[in-house]
């Protein structure tokens, strides 16, 4: 059985460790805007410096909203220095909602580093996270994994 440790607990965001596969597993819950991804991500960055790992679970399944004006910034930004805090692997989930999609879509055009794949479920997300290297030379660029069939 895998024991995730809570790190944040907020109505927005929760980010657990998942000690047993190295990673990051934060789920966001609500409805978001720019503002609010921008402030949100400083408790990803926060977790990071008290337990560093390589990858990373982000699990959009329960966010609601409109963030693609942050598209930009998380693509050059936030990414970016999700690398400088040792993220090499980035495992996106979807929401059911279309903004959401949109923003993701387009956030990938602005990014190259670290490897990022998006899903349709969380399942499919922690298998393909599952098989990324612990560590390592990110050399691969982001892309959209299809949902298992």
């Amino acid at each position: 059985m895998e024991i995730l440790h809570c790190l944040l607990d907020t109505p927005g965001l929760r980010i657990s460790y998942d000690a047993a596969n190295h990673w990051l597993y934060n789920q966001w819950i609500g409805v978001y805007d720019e503002a609010a991804v921008r402030e949100r991500v400083q408790d990803v960055f926060a977790c990071l410096a008290t337990q560093p790992c390589p990858r990373i679970l982000s699990d959009h399944s329960q966010l609601t909203g409109n963030w693609l004006s942050a598209s930009v910034w998380i693509g050059e930004h936030y990414f970016e220095r999700l690398v400088k805090y040792g993220i090499t692997h980035f495992a996106w989930v979807y929401s059911a909602a279309y903004p959401d999609r949109l923003a993701m879509e387009k956030t990938l055009s602005f990014t190259t580093h670290p490897v990022v794949a998006i899903f349709d479920d969380v399942a499919s997300a922690y298998e393909w996270l599952r098989q990324c290297p612990l560590g390592g030379p990110v050399d691969a660029r982001p892309r959209r994994r299809p949902a298992a069939p």
